[in-house]
Parts: structure tokens; sequence; C-alpha cells
């Protein structure tokens, strides 16, 4: 049999087949439209009765391909550890964790997973009404160590948040597997809320600290149109500079948080974008801390700053 395939075709049998199965089949085989087109959830909902902590893996079945174009970069496979994968159905880590059961195809290499859709928790205010209509906040994380209670911290901050019973939010947490947060991937997000959940489109948020810190600046650079208002925390200054995103961001209300004793994300770095957006951003607050690289979830906990955030409405900005 193999004598009579051509050389080509033999080639591409031994390189391009194992490429295939070894480096380009990811655990997602619906391929995202181009650019920043949105691609739509591929799965339903769970049933949010009753429930104020949901887990969704709608977009998890979509694959982005290497959008943000990694060569020999190194990327931590901490979802391939027990306990530690991030498209469990259930929101809850450590005790609580429910262990996915996957039903991938044998092609799968499963290192690859960062190139497919965000798993997301979504949590519902107090008294939640599915026919009302509420701002939607949207938190970016940091960089995640292959530890469960990474994500029982994480949750810590996402109840840190003070968000006002008389303007009650609901408060989106995505789970990022690559280095950096992918703009089109939150922007498929952001639709696949709305297509389940009433958001007031004038009133979406976006926040985040450490990676999620810069991240809220690559993201809201590319959907420059999408947010009332930011808040990068502690933003990481690798692998390149998020100073030259402030003209692209100078026109959204921005409070941005560093610590000057951070050894962590470069304080000069985040003193730099300070310096731009306070002279061309009408509305810019750069608040300076003695917290090293933390602090965080005293800041979303503080509700003069929460209010800040939440004041902020695209008709009237």
């Amino acid at each position: 049999m193999i004598k009579n395939i051509s050389f080509i075709n033999l080639i591409l049998l031994l390189f391009g087949g194992f490429l295939s199965a070894q480096e380009a089949c990811p655990p997602c085989e619906v391929i995202a439209n181009k650019e920043m087109e949105i691609t739509l959830g591929q799965k339903k909902w769970p049933n949010i009765k009753n429930q104020k902590l949901i887990k969704v893996n709608s977009l998890t079945p979509i694959n982005y391909g290497n959008r943000l174009g990694y060569r020999n970069v190194k990327l931590p496979k901490w979802w391939l550890k027990d306990n530690l994968d991030p498209w469990s159905d259930s929101p809850y880590w450590g005790e609580d964790y429910v262990k996915p059961n996957h039903e991938f195809k044998e092609c799968v290499n499963d290192s690859l997973r960062w190139q497919c859709g965000y798993s997301y928790v979504v949590k519902l205010p107090d008294n939640f009404k599915k026919r009302n209509e509420y701002p939607l906040i949207i938190f970016l994380h940091g960089g995640v160590r292959a530890k469960s209670n990474t994500f029982l911290n994480r949750q810590k901050t996402l109840d840190a948040f003070n968000l006002p019973a008389d303007d009650p939010s609901i408060l989106v947490a995505p789970i990022r597997l690559e280095w950096d947060w992918d703009p089109k991937k939150i922007k498929d997000l952001i639709v696949d809320i709305k297509s389940n959940l009433k958001i007031d489109e004038d009133r979406i948020y976006l926040t985040g600290l450490s990676m999620g810190g810069r991240g809220t600046f690559i993201v809201a650079a590319s959907l420059s149109d999408e947010f009332a208002a930011i808040m990068p925390l502690s933003p990481h200054h690798g692998p390149f500079s998020y100073v030259p995103l402030a003209e692209k961001v100078a026109h959204i209300p921005t409070w941005l948080h560093h610590s000057t004793n951070d050894k962590t994300s470069k304080f000069t770095v985040a003193k730099e974008m300070a310096n731009q957006l306070d002279s061309i951003n009408s509305n810019f607050v750069f608040n300076v801390g003695e917290n090293g690289h933390s602090g965080w979830n005293s800041i979303y906990s503080n509700p003069d700053y929460m209010e800040w955030l939440l004041s902020w409405n695209k008709k009237t900005n």
C-alpha cells in the first residue's frame, strides 16, 4: 500500500498527519470566525434557577488557534494536573471540586487546550430576576499556579467585591490558560452572556489584577467601545509593555492601582502609563499604594472604589 502512495502524500502522511495529531488537535473543534467576528457559544447554559454561582463552558468547544502568536513559549500545563481541570461543570474548587468527564478524541493533544475558548464563572446578585437588566463586571485573574488554593483565593477575591445592594451587578470571571488575555475571546464571552442574561450594554466594566491588570489594558484597547470604565490593578509589565496602549484607552474612565514596592510588576511602567493617561484622559485616577504585589481584595471591598467604577455609563460618559 505504501509503495503506491506519491512522495508528497507520503511526506504529508508522515509529517503533516503527525503534526496534526500532536500540534494541531486541541480539545476544541469549532473553528472561531476570523478576526473579531463573533463566534457564538456552542453549549446550552446550565439552569440558573435558585443558583447564585454557576459555571459556563459554552465557549470551550471553540478553537481560536494560536491567535497571540506564541513561538517557542513554554506555557505551564497546570490544567493537566489532578483536580485542576478548569472545565469542570462546577464553579467550586478544593474539597467541593467536581472532576469533569471528558470524551476527547484520540488525536487530541490536551496540552493545546489554551487555544480553546474560556470557561467562566458567573456570580449572580442576591434576589436575581432573569427579566431584569443588570450591569456586568468582568474580572480577569492574574497568573495561575498549579495549586487548587489558587482558585480558592480567586473565589475569595470574587467574594470581596463590595457591590451595592441598591445597584445589583453580575460578576463574571473567565479562566485563562495562555499568557495574555485575548480580546476576541472576551468579546465572544460578552456576547455569550448577553445571549443568556439581560445586560445593560451601557454599563459593562472590566477589571483585573497582575496579568489581569495588563489584560484589562490589552482587552480595552482592542474593544475600545465596549466598556463604560476599567480598573486595572498592579498590571504586569511583560512580556511587552502596555504603555503604547494609552491612546487607545484614553477615552475610557480608568482607575489604575500600583504599589511602589511591588517586586513582581514594575511600578515604573505603571507610573509611565499614569503620566501618559493623566495628560490625555480627563477621567483618570492613579491610586498608589505600598502593599507590594498584593492588597487587591481590600480595593475590591472598598465601597468608594466600587462606587467610582459603577458610576460610569456610556450614555453619560
